[in-house]
């Protein structure tokens, strides 16, 4: 086919007319090239925003050290350490006895187990080698398996203590002592072969620990989570020159698991020098006080997230506009006052639409005098009954939903602050909040001494209103946004619970930090947040 004859316009034509013409393509834009990296960032893969409490569950939740099992982690921080230190021990101790099979504790270099011990050792690979040894395995391998009384056992090169072996094994029959056993009897004429035999399940607890705490520097972003280790090497800083060099917080600035031989200490017997595992020491106790806060974090914001969703599965009939609403009451959600701070209002039809017109008025008032007038337009408000839920009001972050119950309006500004704490970015996970947190369960337990034995049975149980569900950082946020409001600033309305009960303890010094807190965020932060920060 003969092809049509083209004829060149010279640009200056199209410009003439008014025409923009495509400028040359850069080499960034070339076939084959990544315009990802052209703009510096990655792929997305999702225009949906999301929140801390569900950007940072994940990655929080894929760390295996904070991925256990923790039902019973005491309120009471000095017990926490020791009851972390069991669980671990526990769950590496279930784990390899799971690897056996019909309770035949022989173990070999393609056991599952033999892997699993290489993968919790594989950050100090150049520090160790680990192999399997039987009683065939050479004379310290013997005396390892009689003292284990296994027909073999684990056996750990390391090259941190001089290239000494040491023995270990999982499923030990007879509990024995870390240290340097030898044969007696006709045996001794092995010129004292010894053995160095270690608890296993103890030595792996920390090795475990110590890189599970350095995965979680280098993996959790949350400021919460990194202000932690912060404060750790602050505090260490404010005692340079009073003893010798913290191992733990040097790991924490080069952000390097500790070095393996800080787990052991040397000690001298009858002239000669051993080493053992060290038993309880100020790095352990250290490593366990960083991973009991961390771990408080997490496990609040896998609560909260388990919340959310149980919210979300149960308040469907909640959110969803009811049909047949009386012309009256349609009506009146149109006209009201509430539609300039929201989205969308629905009345139920049984609300008394004279009293709603004074609730227009409070929370105007009250929104003018305190929240700087801002409007949430991508939030919407439901009058409801909520009967079935079990609760007087609902936030759900997902749906952007607020819910009172027609029955309590007094719960508006308590799903209010909730509202605020999602909308603003999940403030109750910012490091600021966390000395009002801190103050709030301290005066809460030391209230809870006094409360009688019914509630204290329902506060320590697995009821929905337990000492779990007070303690949630986002519920914190919302109930001092309260006690703010009642209880500091002395304000009366009907949006506003008039008893505040014994889930609100009263504290000097935890009222001093609410003051602080919320005088900021109402009269400074809030007044510069945008609207696309609020909607």
């Amino acid at each position: 086919m003969k092809q049509k004859k083209r004829t060149e316009v010279p640009d200056s034509v199209f410009e003439a007319f008014g025409f923009t013409l495509p400028k040359s393509i850069p080499e960034e834009y070339q076939a084959g090239s990544s315009l990802t990296d052209f703009v510096g960032g990655e792929r997305i893969l999702s225009l949906k925003k999301e929140h801390s409490y569900q950007k940072a569950y994940p990655v929080m939740n894929g760390v295996p050290l904070l991925n256990l099992n923790y039902p019973c982690m005491p309120v009471e921080r000095y017990k926490q350490p020791d009851y972390v230190l069991k669980v671990i021990g526990k769950y590496l101790k279930e784990t390899f006895m799971s690897f056996q099979k019909d309770d035949n504790p022989e173990m070999s270099e393609t056991d599952p187990g033999f892997s699993y011990i290489q993968d919790i050792l594989k950050p100090y690979q150049g520090e160790l080698q680990v192999s399997y040894a039987d009683r065939f395995s050479g004379d310290a391998a013997e005396i390892a398996c009689i003292t284990f009384r296994l027909p073999s056992c684990y056996c750990i090169r390391l090259d941190c203590m001089g290239g000494e072996d040491i023995y270990g094994g999982i499923g030990v029959k007879r509990k024995r002592r870390d240290g340097y056993y030898f044969l007696r009897g006709a045996r001794s004429q092995k010129a004292r072969v010894e053995a160095h035999i270690i608890d296993l399940t103890a030595f792996l607890s920390r090795v475990f620990l110590f890189t599970g705490i350095h995965q979680i520097q280098a993996s959790v972003g949350l400021p919460l989570v990194q202000n932690i280790f912060k404060d750790y090497l602050d505090k260490e800083d404010e005692r340079i020159g009073t003893g010798a060099p913290n191992p733990l917080a040097e790991s924490i600035r080069q952000k390097t698991p500790l070095p393996l031989k800080n787990l052991f200490r040397t000690y001298t017997n009858n002239g000669r020098e051993f080493f053992c595992l060290n038993e309880y020491t100020y790095l352990l106790s250290d490593a366990l006080d960083i991973l009991c806060r961390v771990l408080e974090v997490y496990l609040d914001i896998r609560y909260e997230n388990r919340h959310r969703s149980e919210v979300g599965r149960s308040i469907a009939t909640a959110y969803i506009t009811k049909k047949n609403i009386p012309k009256a009451v349609h009506g009146a959600m149109e006209s009201t006052g509430f539609m300039d701070y929201f989205k969308y209002v629905e009345f139920d039809e049984e609300v008394d639409l004279a009293s709603v017109k004074t609730i227009e008025k409070e929370f105007e008032v009250l929104n003018r005098a305190y929240f700087s007038g801002k409007a949430f337009k991508d939030v919407t408000l439901r009058f409801r009954k909520l009967g079935k839920h079990k609760a007087s009001g609902l936030y759900y972050p997902s749906l952007h939903t607020l819910c009172v119950d027609i029955r309590c309006p007094s719960s508006f500004v308590h799903e209010y602050f909730h509202m605020i704490d999602d909308q603003l970015g999940d403030l109750s996970l910012e490091v600021v909040f966390n000395r009002i947190t801190v103050l709030y369960k301290e005066a809460f337990l030391r209230h809870m001494e006094n409360l009688d034995e019914c509630i204290k049975g329902t506060l320590n149980g697995k009821s929905k209103y337990n000492l779990q569900y007070f303690f949630r950082r986002a519920e914190i946020f919302a109930r001092y946004g309260e006690i703010y409001f009642s209880r500091l600033l002395k304000v009366e309305s009907s949006l506003i619970k008039p008893d505040l009960a014994y889930a609100y303890p009263e504290s000097e010094e935890l009222d001093k930090e609410v003051q602080n807190y919320y005088e900021e965020l109402l009269v400074k932060r809030l007044p510069c947040c945008g609207l696309s920060e609020a909607v």
